[in-house]
This record gives structure tokens, C-alpha cells and sequence, in this order.
């Protein structure tokens, strides 16, 4: 045991002086727990990884970076940006009442137009100006099982323009019946936060640990695609479009059994996604693996297949059921000790119930590829391309099928010292395929088929 934590920690000062001084870019994109191995599931989920700790040594990758197991924490972080794009929209907001012009929705509607300014960024997309991207507080006690029987949890509270992206359905907003569901999603009606700003607890969680198994029972994050909800482990400002179609919270139960340091099995059931408690009738059914086969791979697939009863989504349907399969394969290749390459494909199936029969659906797949190249301590550079096909424009027919959408960014992260790391991003959207019978584009008031974009954004870490 002795020759054990001093090989750990030989390694670690070895790797410390030949490697970097990478404990000061906390903030920046290592926090993504590249290249620790975690001992649970998570893009950095409750787990804050040393990148300079020797790759192989079980105690490289701790909850909340403690040398010696849980314990209670809190931190959070703060982001404020602003993001422009090339035809000058600020996002725009539909009226009460005036909905003429608007071919999706047949009743009075107040919220953001989903094909003006930035909204199709998702993030950064109330506003072409400056914002309050988040505002992020957690909270806690860390576990760790392998001393025995450990008990603990989260509880974080958001707060910002992105915020929206992970209010739940029964928590934050209560949706009602399909028909008046999707105006209450647009209008923000009901909802935790109205206009620009939202609030939720993303995470509010119990955990409990024991030997190799974790288990989560509350509201969590799901283990889906490589963009997360925190701006902390991600290395662009902006979202990646494939975030459009990847869950983002769960209310139930996940759990992770680590079978050893490269191989974890992930289970969970959730009632429905992105929805907490709305319904006794909606289940999902959550499961994948994260298998790291070398120090310089880690691959993790995950899916859900279930129904969610109350979905805001742009059906006119009789019945308002709907039946998915959601299901995303990542890896995370590091080439050298300096470039690392993530990579993401999700699909997402989901069918639509009328008359008693599913018969009705939308079949989303895309992926995503971010070469991120770590200069030194203090910068990095990234680049990233992106396509997806989306399957919900409504107005456009059978053509939907023959559409996609790409996108390519150019990013830097600059991380002067340990709590604040500076994105500047530069970003390019263009639509291919055919526009359908009402010539619809995604932006600049579905006039366009590209968008170029950029911006700013600073992170701070407390």
C-alpha cells in the first residue's frame, strides 16, 4: 500500500516537471477530466480531475479533486459573454395575439423566435448583446465507496440565458396538455424566469457509494454527447448543433459500477427526459459504458428508449404520447501529449401516437469533432465541425429528410491563472438541401441559408 501512494506520488511530481503547470487552466478544457480516467460517470459531474496527475494511478481522478476520497464542497462558476452574427438580428420575440405570419403554432404565442439573431445557437441565443450566460452554484458532499458504505449528494442552482436548457417539465415549468404545451415552452409561461433569464436546479441529487458501485436517486445529468450543460467543461463558447437533440436532466435513479480503471457499466431509469415528476405514466430506460482501453482512448455510448406523455414539441396531435430512442457514442482520442480530439454521432428517434398507433416521427442523427490543441499553461486553440440533420422543420414536407446543417468554429481558451478562462470564438452555419414548399431557412428570419457569428465569453471559477 505504502510503495502504491509513493509511486503515485513520485509519478505525479515527475509528471508535474516534465509536463506542465496545468493546475492554473482548471477552468479551461482539461476540466472536461482529460486525461483522468474517473472513478464514476460524468463530463466532470461532481468530479474535478488534476490534468497533470499520472495517468494509471486510481487516485488521479477524485471527487471534487480531494487526495483521499469525499467530502464536502462548494464552488460554482460565472459566465458573461456576447455573441454577434453576420446580419446584424438581435433575437426577436413573438407577440400575444400575432401570430399571422408564423406557420407553426395556431394560438397566441409570446417567446423567442426560434429563426431570429443567435436563437438557433441555442446558447447565446437570447441576445445578439452582452449576457449573463450563468451563474452556477454547487454544492455538497462528495462519495467515495472504496473505504466502505458512503452517503452524500448535490444540489445545484442556476441561473442565466441558457438556463432554460435545463428546466425540467414537473420542477421548473409545468407543460399541461399537448396543443397548449408547446405555446407554454415558447412563452416561458409557468416557468422558473420569463424574457432573457431562467432558473433551475440542474442537479439535486442523493448519492450513495460502496465499493464499485455508485448509485445517484434524484435530478441528474444525463450521460449523452460531448457538449455540456456547464461552460466550465466545455471548450467553445457556443453549443455544438447537436445538443438540439440530446437530452440534458433525468429525474430518477443512475448507476455507475466501475468493473475496474478502464471499464464502467452505466443503468438508470428516469421518469421520461428533461422532466422531473410531471408524470406517473412516462419511463425511460438508461444504460451504456465507458471503457478507456488505453491511457489515450476512452470511448462511452449511452441510450435511453422510452415516452414522455407532456413533450413542447410542434406536433398538432390528437393524442399527445411520444415514444424515442436517443442514443450518442463518444470518443475522446488524446495524438499527442498536447492535441486531443473529441468526437461525438447521436441519433434520435422519436414517433408521435395518433389514433392509438405510433405512426408519426422525426429520425435526428449528427455528430460533432473538436481538435483541441493544448499550446502551453496558459493558452489553447481549438477547431471544431459539426452537421446535423434535423428532422422537425416543419413546412418543409418530404424534403425535410434531404436537409443539414454544418457548422464550423474557430476557438482559443486563454487561462491567465486558476480562476478565469477567456473564449474568444469564431463561428460559420450553412443549410444544404432543399428549402421545401415554403422555402424555410434557419436564419435571419428564414431568409438565409448561412450565418456567420462570434464572440466573447469569460468564465469565472470560485
Amino acid at each position: 500500500m505504502k510503495k502504491t501512494v509513493f509511486g503515485c506520488l513520485g509519478a505525479a511530481v515527475v509528471a508535474f516537471a516534465l509536463q506542465c503547470t496545468m493546475a492554473d487552466a482548471q477552468a479551461g478544457f482539461f476540466n472536461r477530466c482529460d486525461p483522468c480516467v474517473p472513478a464514476g460517470w460524468g463530463p466532470c459531474d461532481a468530479v474535478q480531475c488534476d490534468p497533470c496527475a499520472p495517468i494509471g494511478c486510481f487516485d488521479g481522478c477524485l471527487p471534487n479533486g480531494r487526495n483521499g476520497g469525499g467530502g464536502f464542497f462548494l464552488h460554482g462558476h460565472m459566465e458573461a459573454g456576447f455573441f454577434a452574427n453576420s446580419h446584424g438580428n438581435r433575437s426577436t420575440y413573438w407577440l400575444a395575439n400575432n401570430v399571422s405570419d408564423n406557420p407553426y403554432f395556431t394560438y397566441p404565442v409570446r417567446g423567442a423566435d426560434p429563426w431570429s439573431g443567435n436563437t438557433n445557437l441555442l446558447q447565446n441565443n437570447r441576445l445578439t448583446g452582452g449576457q449573463m450566460n450563468q451563474v452556477y452554484l454547487s454544492m455538497g458532499r462528495a462519495v467515495d465507496g472504496r473505504r466502505g458504505l458512503d452517503i452524500g449528494g448535490t444540489i445545484d442552482f442556476a441561473w442565466g440565458s441558457d438556463v432554460y436548457k435545463v428546466q425540467s417539465r414537473g420542477l421548473e415549468f409545468d407543460t399541461g396538455r399537448m396543443g397548449e404545451s408547446s405555446a407554454d415552452w415558447w412563452a416561458g409561461r409557468g416557468r422558473w424566469g420569463s424574457g432573457d433569464y431562467f432558473s433551475a436546479f440542474p442537479q439535486a441529487f442523493v448519492e450513495v457509494a460502496f465499493d464499485r458501485w455508485n448509485v445517484k436517486g434524484g435530478k441528474f445529468y444525463l450521460p449523452f454527447g460531448s457538449t455540456s450543460f456547464k461552460s466550465t467543461d466545455n471548450f467553445f463558447y457556443s453549443w455544438a448543433p447537436t445538443k438540439m437533440i440530446t437530452p440534458t436532466t433525468g429525474g430518477g435513479v443512475l448507476t455507475t459500477y466501475t468493473v475496474n480503471n478502464r471499464l464502467s457499466v452505466i443503468s438508470g431509469w428516469t421518469n421520461g427526459l428533461d422532466q422531473f415528476g410531471e408524470t406517473s405514466k412516462d419511463n425511460a430506460i438508461i444504460g451504456g459504458f465507458d471503457f478507456s482501453p488505453s491511457s489515450r482512448f476512452n470511448l462511452r455510448y449511452t441510450f435511453a428508449v422510452g415516452r414522455n406523455t407532456y413533450e413542447p414539441h410542434m406536433w398538432d396531435a390528437d393524442d399527445d404520447r411520444l415514444q424515442y430512442f436517443v442514443n450518442s457514442l463518444v470518443t475522446t482520442v488524446r495524438l499527442t501529449n498536447r492535441l486531443t480530439l473529441v468526437s461525438d454521432w447521436t441519433y434520435n428517434q422519436t414517433r408521435a401516437k395518433y389514433d392509438g398507433e405510433y405512426v408519426e416521427g422525426i429520425y435526428d442523427y449528427g455528430f460533432n469533432n473538436e481538435l483541441i490543441f493544448q499550446a502551453n499553461s496558459r493558452w489553447a486553440f481549438g477547431t471544431r465541425f459539426g452537421m446535423l440533420r434535423p428532422d422537425w422543420w416543419e413546412g418543409q414536407g418530404a424534403d425535410r429528410r434531404n436537409q443539414e446543417w454544418y457548422t464550423v468554429s474557430l476557438g482559443a481558451n486563454w487561462t491567465p491563472n486558476q480562476w478565469l478562462t477567456v473564449k474568444p470564438e469564431v463561428r460559420y452555419d450553412w443549410f444544404s438541401g432543399k428549402r421545401g414548399a415554403d422555402n424555410l431557412t434557419p436564419f435571419n428570419g428564414r431568409t438565409n441559408s448561412y450565418q456567420t457569428s462570434g464572440g466573447l465569453s469569460a468564465v469565472v471559477s470560485f
